[in-house]
């Protein structure tokens, strides 16, 4: 499944987070918790949509939600760029892949429940 979290930028600071990500790129892919691949940044384009930026990760199950922050670098990393984001303007959205694997889900998850 996919984590996404969407956020905006203080103003003027789209530069130079795309710089702070391509600077962090290895270690946003190496640094990650247990279980959490980091999948790219997209931004929009001339104000299209609600939010500046959009980071993907996949990963592989809930108890891999619960894996930490990733690794010291990747934090004090994190800490840098929170000058440039907008604080208490994101919001975050867990994707399944398809809806087969939800189904699948649902069936898996809904064993052993009283009916």
């Amino acid at each position: 499944m996919q984590y996404v979290t969407r956020f905006n930028l203080q103003p003027l600071q789209g530069g130079a987070f795309r710089e702070w990500l391509t600077k962090n790129d290895a270690l946003l892919r190496e640094g990650q918790a247990q279980g959490w691949t980091y999948l790219g940044a997209w931004f929009t384009v001339h104000g299209f949509g609600r939010y500046d930026v959009e980071l993907r990760y996949e990963v592989g199950d809930y108890a891999n939600l619960c894996a930490g922050f990733g690794s010291e670098a990747l934090q004090k990393a994190w800490i840098e760029a929170s000058d440039m984001i907008l604080p208490g303007q994101g919001e975050v959205s867990l994707l399944f892949g398809s809806a087969r694997r939800l189904d699948a889900y649902r069936m898996i998850s809904s064993k052993g429940i009283p009916r």
